[in-house]
């Protein structure tokens, strides 16, 4: 699976690879790293789809599909950050390819599995089912209008302009085929000793105002990766990276600094 990618950043700077969100694209990230305080040569890949990277005729296990091509894209150890989707399957690559990896920073990740069991869990999924109905009918622009409406801080569907509302109702088929990887866990993230043997350090982050579960998530994942820390940014929904990059980019630069992400050349 090609990726279309961007180099964003600082040549020289510390190697990274970031992945965005549903609906998004590489060039999202260009706020966040010109308010980074320390200096990353991001590579910046167009998920599937999205972007200028063409549409996949058959999604598959898209978390399957999307993690393996991510991770085709890193030629060296790397620090890996990611926001929901991209956050989801930066971790997937993360957690089967420990050697490749610096350090891992999450935003709003989306691998819901491991929130099972917790209170937040069964209502999101009943949130969720009125945008695989829509799907499934082939009521794309419903879907795409639901989706939206999970995810505070993303904008109103019917005040996009048509092209991207066209865009947005394709990518609903990516969407309905991330259940595999982000629900059931096709890759095994939860088995016993792959999160808990995850030695490099690790940061979640959240907005405030986000849906519930991804506070869950987060929880969750905090709990079984060694050397994760969890924070809040007050104010944001889930778009957090692109609605508060200022913000966003000094918690993860100061994240950085204090567990020794720096490239020694520049420091």
């Amino acid at each position: 699976m090609q990726l279309h990618s961007r180099r964003l950043g600082v040549a020289g700077g510390l190697p990274a690879l970031m992945a965005h969100c549903f609906l998004g694209h590489g060039g999202s990230w260009k706020a966040l790293l010109e308010a980074l305080p320390v200096p990353l040569d991001a590579l910046a890949p167009d998920l599937p789809g999205h972007g200028r990277s063409p549409m996949p005729a058959e999604p598959g296990d898209f978390h399957a599909a999307v993690s393996e091509a991510l991770g085709a894209l890193i030629e060296r150890p790397s620090l890996l950050v990611g926001h929901s989707f991209g956050a989801a399957s930066l971790l997937r690559y993360a957690l089967h390819n420990t050697g490749q990896v610096t350090g891992l920073v999450l935003i709003e990740p989306v691998f819901f599995a491991v929130a099972e069991g917790q209170p937040e869990y069964a209502p999101y999924r009943a949130s969720e089912a009125p945008l695989h109905a829509a799907v499934a009918e082939g009521r794309l622009d419903d879907a795409a209008r639901h989706f939206l409406g999970l995810n505070p801080g993303s904008p109103d569907f019917d005040r996009l302009p048509p092209a991207i509302q066209a865009v947005m109702a394709a990518q609903m088929r990516l969407v309905a085929a991330t259940g595999l990887g982000l629900f059931e866990d096709s890759g095994n993230l939860r088995a016993p000793g792959v999160m808990e043997g995850f030695a490099a350090p690790v940061l979640l982050l959240a907005g405030s105002g986000t849906t519930p579960i991804f506070h869950a998530t987060i929880r969750e994942l905090a709990r079984k990766l060694p050397q994760a820390e969890a924070q809040v940014i007050d104010g944001a929904g889930h778009m957090v990276p692109i609605t508060h990059p200022t913000q966003t980019a000094g918690i993860i630069g100061d994240w950085m600094q204090r567990v020794g992400l720096l490239e020694p050349s520049l420091t």
